[in-house]
């Protein structure tokens, strides 16, 4: 038996990393070459045409490589990486078993195990991926008779209530490189995801606003033009290459950034600022949104900004700053 992978081990079997590509290198086939490292439509294409469709499923690692194939392609690039991540984790702990094996107790006690005080989150979403995975065995795929996930209790989580404050904003906007601040700048005055700001496009902005499709609900929208709009739109045209200038934020390569890589910069940056200033707590991109829900004149001004499925969630997670109401009489 082959010694487990130390690395890259969300990736399906005889698949590996080469420099800056993917190759498949089975016992006894010359290893072949499939795309380079990020092309992730293209390797599960390969991998469909390399895998036998009636394959019987012998273990979890079956599933999990069947989704790599057919269901992850579909979610968002962000998404598609913290799954990633989390069916590594998972190979490791249940991916021997046969579906129908795992337990709802084995579930929990991955959850909760014993003397374990942190980590909880993130093993709640190890086991909301896997309850995914589950759900296209058992109501698609047909190849596990139970979803053991469900009816468990997840570890409890915390709302986020970090509300940045104008002074904070001011000394963390002054330490960052120009291409941040335009970010900064752009997240507080339209509210957007930070992804969906990365992948902004010079074709989306009009004189009249900017338009959005929202990377996670698809949501549809348009940010009126503003001054202040204008001239943070003014400072990105000068970014250098200045052409061809498709990407509103872009690298100096004229790339558009991934979340990983711009949230590299930010930790980087945050942790300086900290440094320098030991009162200021730290903040992250995606508190800006909510910093722009906060300071919104009102409720249904921020909800429409945001582009929330439901108030609750403008109301109940991203508002959180001191609301001023009139007294009943």
């Amino acid at each position: 038996m082959g010694r487990p992978r130390k690395g890259n081990r969300h990736l399906p079997k005889y698949v590996t990393v080469r420099g800056k590509s993917y190759w498949y290198a089975s016992p006894g086939i010359k290893a072949t070459r499939i795309c380079a490292v990020g092309d992730t439509k293209a390797l599960h294409e390969f991998l469909a045409d390399k895998m036998e469709p009636a394959k019987q499923v012998r273990t979890i690692n079956d599933l999990f490589d069947r989704y790599l194939r057919e269901e992850l392609p579909k979610l968002a690039p962000a998404t598609q990486k913290n799954y990633q991540l989390h069916l590594g984790n998972l190979r490791e702990w249940c991916g021997h078993m046969h579906p129908d094996e795992l337990e709802p107790r084995d579930v929990g006690r991955f959850l909760r195990p014993d003397g374990v005080k942190t980590g909880l989150i993130s093993r709640n979403r190890a086991i909301a991926t896997l309850s995914a995975v589950y759900g296209y065995a058992v109501g698609m795929w047909y190849v596990a008779n139970r979803n053991p996930c469900l009816n468990i209790k997840r570890n409890k989580m915390k709302r986020r209530s970090r509300y940045v404050t104008d002074v904070e904003y001011g000394i963390a906007y002054d330490a960052m490189p120009p291409r941040v601040k335009i970010a900064m700048d752009l997240a507080l005055l339209t509210g957007q995801r930070q992804g969906d700001l990365l992948a902004l496009r010079w074709d989306q902005v009009t004189k009249d606003g900017i338009y959005f499709q929202q990377g996670k609900t698809g949501k549809k929208l348009e940010v009126a033009m503003s001054p202040a709009l204008e001239e943070v739109l003014g400072r990105a045209k000068k970014l250098v290459p200045q052409l061809p200038r498709e990407y509103v934020l872009r690298t100096r390569e004229g790339l558009p950034y991934s979340s990983f890589g711009f949230q590299s910069i930010w930790q980087r940056r945050m942790r300086a600022i900290c440094k320098a200033h030991p009162s200021m707590e730290r903040f992250t991109f995606h508190d800006l949104r909510a910093k722009s829900v906060s300071d919104a004149a009102t409720l249904n001004e921020a909800f429409e900004r945001a582009g929330h499925a439901s108030m609750s969630m403008t109301r109940g997670v991203y508002d959180r700053g001191i609301r001023r109401v009139k007294p009943l009489r």
